[in-house]
């Protein structure tokens, strides 16, 4: 589970304060992390994305994910085709499926 081994010291020695909780102050690098401790009392904070449930389907299907990454990568290079103008269909009203 641990991406690197490699870890280094960013202070020698914090604190809990009255409610037992530590406070890092340092900038970091995502907004939401899993926290993991071992046997040793040691605790890992794992960066990581939360994909809201209506958009997982896309990440456990790789068909179609390889089919948006395929026409990111064609969009990237310019190779897009002009549709036309779908102006026409803006009144028509979606019915979400069940």
């Amino acid at each position: 589970m641990i991406a690197k081994d490699q870890f280094w010291i960013i202070k020698n020695s914090i604190s809990t304060d009255r409610q037992g909780q530590l406070s890092l102050n340092i900038e970091t690098k995502s907004t939401e992390y899993r926290v993991l401790v071992n046997e040793a009392g040691q605790i890992l904070l794992d960066p990581i994305a939360n994909i809201p449930d209506r958009e997982q389907w896309l990440w456990q299907n790789p068909e179609a994910l390889a089919s948006v990454q395929r026409g990111l990568q064609q969009a990237a290079k310019g190779e897009v085709h002009d549709l036309g103008d779908f102006s026409e269909y803006a009144d028509i009203a979606i019915t979400p499926h069940p």
